[in-house]
């Protein structure tokens, strides 16, 4: 990922972001968090990510480049859903606000139009 001072935060992000949603939010976000401008507990971020984990199980998270910003990171990357095709991707960029080793804001930005789980 780079050099970013955010790089095992972001390393991490993506490793649970592909292999266990519960872990990601509640080791990775704040309690209080802000997810595209909605506040937003555990729970409620754990049953969003739940349901578009449902309608694509074998979805995952590539992150390109991380960018250090003041507060945090922006990161762009790219979800991959296989059962849409080997080809089939979706870019995106998350712009991650991070306060004592934890993320209290994620606006990410993306056609989810695109995105199973998102209608």
């Amino acid at each position: 990922m780079g050099t970013s001072k955010h790089a095992e935060l972001v390393d991490r992000w993506a490793e649970l972001f592909n292999t266990d949603v519960e872990k990601l939010v509640t080791e990775l976000y704040s309690p209080e968090c802000r997810f595209s401008g909605a506040s937003m507990s555990h729970d409620t971020l754990i049953r969003f990510e739940k349901r578009v984990l449902a309608a694509a199980p074998n979805r995952t998270m590539r992150v390109e480049r991380a960018h250090d910003i003041d507060g945090g990171v922006a990161v762009e990357g790219t979800l991959l859903d296989p059962d849409k095709g080997a080809t089939w991707a979706l870019t995106f960029c998350a712009v991650l606000t991070v306060a004592d080793g934890k993320i209290v804001n994620d606006n990410t930005y993306a056609d989810f139009s695109r995105w199973p789980g998102m209608s």
